[in-house]
């Protein structure tokens, strides 16, 4: 559940919406500039990251160059490097056929940043082809993202405050989740971003999340949660054997636990929004002895109040999370 994304979909959007643009675009001219790059999109999150993966390929591409002859690593030959680069920004001439895919690549990266940061930022982590990230990356790529962009201001930091020019990619991967874990600031609401991308080309969340066969069943036949049933699911919990209890977890707090993807699940599908009122429901079950009293507070205080289907994927994953608290 906590990684719902249909990515066939999404691919398949991305590459109807370059295409589309595309098309209107290159009708009259054969080249794209720097400058229209800046505006080929009405959404202009994506115009930005169109940039920045056309400046990464560019970066690869520098990066190949090796000789027994020069020395491509010397301090002069460096920023005469770097002055070649900002020359070259301000002549980007791309045609058609090799643009479209860029833009599809970057529809995709856009539709991950709005409705999956997490795995956004995973992706940019984890892409790097030398496994290591620095300082340096970070703050290039911060110029690009305007969007949920405190995950990034986060991570940042965290380099800073750990003195760190340099990380390997699953070093820095692990300060990404302690950022993510500990944010205090909710994932930017994702209605505006969607009428941004259907302004090209219609968008919708069902083309962007998976239906589950919960979901679907639900449709069929709708249920409510009910005494009995949220006794069966107590009695499930308290009846699991000691391995299963280990095997779930290693008893951390919700807040530990919690990835970004969960908390925008949660806050969203089972608080109707209210991430004050999310962060006061864990710190109130991290604060409890055991699954008892934490199901009784949930019941009386919330799957009651908001009418939670207990049989919603959502709901069994917010439970789970509580039972890894106490196991």
């Amino acid at each position: 559940m906590e990684s719902k994304l249909n990515h066939q979909a999404i691919d398949a959007y991305a590459k109807a919406y370059a295409k589309q643009v595309c098309q209107s675009f290159f009708y009259q001219t054969s080249h794209i500039t720097g400058k229209e790059i800046l505006e080929i999109s009405k959404f202009k999150q994506t115009n930005l990251i169109v940039l920045k993966n056309l400046f990464r390929k560019w970066k690869k591409e520098n990066a190949k160059l090796q000789s027994p002859y020069f020395d491509y690593h010397s301090e002069e030959v460096k920023k005469a490097m770097k002055d070649f680069m900002n020359s070259l920004s301000r002549h980007i001439s791309i045609k058609k056929e090799h643009f479209e895919p860029l833009l599809r690549e970057s529809v995709k990266d856009s539709i991950l940043l709005v409705f999956s940061p997490y795995d956004f930022f995973s992706k940019e982590i984890n892409q790097r082809d030398d496994s290591r990230i620095s300082l340096n990356d970070l703050k290039d790529l911060k110029k690009y993202i305007k969007i949920n962009d405190f995950l990034l201001d986060g991570l940042i930091d965290r380099f800073k405050f750990h003195k760190m020019d340099m990380a390997f990619n699953d070093e820095a991967f692990d300060l990404f989740n302690e950022v993510c874990s500990q944010a205090e600031e909710q994932p930017e609401d994702v209605q505006p971003y969607l009428q941004a991308f259907s302004e090209e080309l219609p968008l919708s969340l069902s083309d962007i999340y998976l239906e589950s066969d919960t979901e679907r069943s639900e449709i069929e036949a709708p249920k409510t949660i009910t005494e009995g049933s949220l006794n069966d699911k107590l009695r499930h919990t308290e009846q699991l054997t000691l391995a299963e209890r280990l095997s779930k977890g290693s008893g951390k707090n919700i807040k530990q636990q919690l990835t970004l993807n969960q908390r925008f699940m949660f806050v969203n599908e089972l608080f109707e929004g209210n991430q004050k009122q999310f962060l006061n429901a864990i710190e109130q079950i991290d604060s409890m002895d055991n699954y008892k009293e934490a199901y009784v507070y949930i019941k009386k205080e919330y799957a009651e109040k908001y009418d939670w289907n207990l049989e919603a994927e959502e709901v069994q994953e917010f439970f789970d999370l509580v039972g890894k608290r106490f196991a």
